[in-house]
């Protein structure tokens, strides 16, 4: 298991289920069984699926289940089994009953006290992950500094990126700066978000202040990270800023090319509000560069793509001033068709609004 754990997404969506209520929860742990093979990854699916069966008033299966969940943990390793626990008990903790992960969290403690001291480094990484979650900063920056101090790498790196985006949110640019360069000493591995995490909190910091150099030097380095993660939302977000960044700066060709590329990646990952956001850069960028018809185009392309009524109002907004800055240029009939299309797309939303 890495040094950040996490339940495989059939499991999560048990233990949802599990935690709703218990609709459909015993059925989906079956499904888990018949593809999982990991043991301790099993044990859990058989503790949900024979706490289901207890509630059902079904004791003699829910006995076996139990006992054949504890036959798994027994015969895993000490610091796997911990650390499936512990991923266990983080799970539950964030759904509707926060205190049922405790017991979990508990257990894999004591258990995590009886392996090596290699396992125990990434069951640190776990538990100060469930307690940053809880809200226990203080607890999770402990967790993580002793998982520093240990000799596992990935545990190291993930540990350091923990607390790096911890100094981050708390404005500590200068810690998160030397916490993040370690973590990175490690190039692959889950830590690899945390860092972008950390380093997208200190660019928005950057642009709250108007810090835009260090806003897009901070992007710039996140960039890639998110390039390497895979996560296509989170580099269409990195792109957009990075957009907004070089607009703020006055550099109007960069921008655009900035809100292209993330036009793209919010394509290819199917996010429509993104790609809103993309259009709406793009078309104010081209109405700053006095291109009217090209904002025009593209305000009216956003509009189309919105999802919701905010968004609407914002492509409305858009156009209204591809209305205003064709007037200014006394072209009447692009004012006009400019604010015949914010209206449109206003009464739209009115509509949408009146019938929901």
């Amino acid at each position: 298991m890495s040094a950040e754990a996490s339940l495989p997404p059939s499991l999560v969506a048990a233990l949802r289920l599990l935690d709703a209520g218990g609709g459909g929860a015993l059925e989906a742990f079956d499904t888990v069984l018949a593809t999982e093979s990991v043991p301790t990854w099993r044990a859990v699916a058989l503790l949900g699926r024979g706490f289901c069966e207890e509630v059902r008033g079904e004791h003699g299966p829910a006995a076996r289940d139990a006992q054949a969940a504890l036959a798994l943990w027994v015969a895993a390793d000490a610091p796997e089994g911990a650390l499936a626990l512990a991923a266990l008990g983080r799970e539950l903790s964030r759904g509707a009953s926060p205190d049922a992960g405790s017991p979990f969290l508990a257990a894999a403690r004591r258990l995590g006290g009886q392996g090596p001291a290699a396992g125990l480094a990434s069951l640190l990484v776990e538990l100060g992950s469930a307690a940053a979650e809880g809200g226990e900063a203080g607890a999770a920056a402990v967790e993580w500094r002793r998982a520093m101090a240990g000799h596992d790498p990935g545990s190291r790196a993930a540990a350091a990126a923990n607390l790096g985006r911890l100094a981050a949110a708390g404005g500590d640019a200068t810690a998160a700066d030397a916490l993040f360069e370690k973590a990175l000493l490690v190039g692959e591995g889950p830590h690899l978000r945390i860092v972008a995490d950390g380093l997208g909190t200190l660019a928005a910091q950057a642009a709250d202040e108007q810090r835009w150099d260090d806003a897009e030097k901070r992007l710039r380095q996140a960039l890639p990270l998110r390039q390497a993660d895979g996560d296509r939302r989170g580099m269409g977000e990195i792109l957009h800023d990075l957009g907004v960044a070089h607009w703020r700066r006055g550099q109007l060709a960069p921008a655009a090319r900035s809100f292209e590329d993330c036009r793209g990646s919010a394509e290819e990952a199917g996010d429509d509000a993104l790609r809103c956001i993309a259009l709406r850069g793009l078309a104010g960028v081209a109405l700053e560069e006095g291109r009217i018809v090209v904002g025009l185009a593209y305000a009216q392309e956003a509009g189309l793509a919105a999802p919701d009524a905010a968004e609407r109002r914002a492509a409305a907004a858009l156009l209204q001033e591809a209305g205003d800055h064709a007037r200014r240029r006394g072209d009447a009939s692009l004012s006009s068709e400019a604010f015949r299309a914010a209206a449109r797309l206003l009464s739209d939303t009115a509509e949408v609004g009146g019938s929901s």
